[in-house]
């Protein structure tokens, strides 16, 4: 069998149908293209909400999807979806209920959430799909032991899931939305952990929330793919002004999708479909986006002080470059009680980090 795995879905701005008649014609080609496969996996950023769901916590954006646009969905053969990410709860219990909701009605297949595992047959072929969210990307309604909510990426609660899936024959999929944006090159303490992974048995990472492509390696009969970038994602807006917070730029628009193939529950081939997402469709199979992800790729087999001196220069320099966006108006606006949470809440959510992923790297 033959299945994709796709990168950031957002059905917000113009990419909903509410403001977008015209989607539909948009995503033809590659909806014709995903059909070619036997199932098609995404991970679902937005929530569905309706207008008296509000945002809750402390973020500097959130995002949200009219509940129309589930069917979006099935017109591109997605089956399947992750939903352990750090916006599926931006806008509480009651959005993320209906969001399931409408899954279920639509017939699609979702994980990530509630400490559950999701499990598919296929032709003879098993896939064990989980889905895990990282403190990294400062994420709200992640869950506590027995009660609902987003699967945290823990490093002890996935290899224990790993290990003990060994016990079957069966392919194991594991959705992590972990890292840093718009830098295309994962933290090294995310490389250091899907390789520790692979060293209980193989497995497939299957990475996003960075927004943009990263590389691609295997490592003890594993395949790790860091991030697999947008699938579709809008420019994000805030009330504070009239320009958005994020602008999505060229790299932000070059993405790809992974198809892996699968025979007697073992990866016996993957190949890298590059696409970029254009102003009037999804360009499909642009060669010069294959180019950066296999120079990405041969980045990850620098030694770790070598990788992080490059990665860093890369990172510091688009901080500086967002820096020199924000005058005196933009941080006036941000004097307030709702910073001083953000600001807190990233504290707590760093100390988390430490304690699931970091700590464990080197034991």
């Amino acid at each position: 069998m033959k299945i994709a795995l796709l990168g950031d879905i957002a059905f917000f701005g113009r990419f909903s149908k509410q403001n977008n008649t015209n989607l539909e014609d948009y995503f033809k080609k590659i909806s014709q293209r995903l059909a070619t496969y036997d199932l098609v996996v995404g991970n679902l950023e937005t929530p569905f909400a309706k207008d008296e769901h509000v945002p809750i916590g402390y973020k500097s954006a959130y995002i949200k999807s009219e509940p129309l646009n589930v069917s979006l969905l099935k017109y591109l053969n997605i089956g399947v979806v992750n939903l352990a990410n750090n916006h599926i709860y931006d806008y509480g219990a009651a959005s993320f209920e209906l969001t399931k909701q409408l899954l279920d009605e639509h017939g699609i297949k979702y994980f990530g959430i509630d400490n559950k595992e999701l499990r598919m047959e296929h032709g003879g072929n098993v896939l064990a799909f989980n889905g895990y969210c990282c403190y990294s990307t400062n994420p709200l309604g992640i869950n506590r032991g027995d009660q609902s909510g987003i699967n945290e990426l823990d490093f002890r609660e996935v290899s224990t899931r790993l290990q003990k899936n060994r016990n079957f024959d069966q392919v194991d999929i594991f959705s992590v939305h972990c890292g840093q944006e718009h830098v295309n090159y994962p933290n090294y303490d995310h490389v250091q952990l899907a390789r520790k992974l692979s060293e209980i048995g193989p497995y497939i990472f299957y990475g996003h929330h960075p927004h943009v492509a990263q590389g691609i390696e295997e490592v003890n009969n594993s395949l790790i793919a860091y991030s697999l970038g947008n699938f579709c994602f809008d420019d994000v807006y805030t009330s504070k002004s009239k320009f958005p917070l994020v602008k999505q730029t060229q790299n932000n628009k070059e993405s790809f999708l992974l198809e892996i193939e699968i025979e007697n529950n073992r990866v016996v081939g993957h190949a890298v479909v590059p696409f970029f997402i254009g102003d009037r469709e999804i360009v499909l199979d642009a060669p010069q986006i294959l180019k950066k992800i296999q120079k990405y790729s041969e980045q990850l087999k620098e030694e770790k002080e070598s990788y992080n001196r490059y990665r860093n220069r890369l990172w510091m320099s688009y901080i500086n470059d967002r820096k020199k966006k924000r005058d005196f108006n933009w941080y006036y606006k941000r004097l307030n009680f709702r910073t001083i949470g953000l600001i807190l809440s990233s504290r707590s959510n760093a100390r988390k980090y430490r304690k699931c992923i970091s700590d464990h790297l080197d034991a």
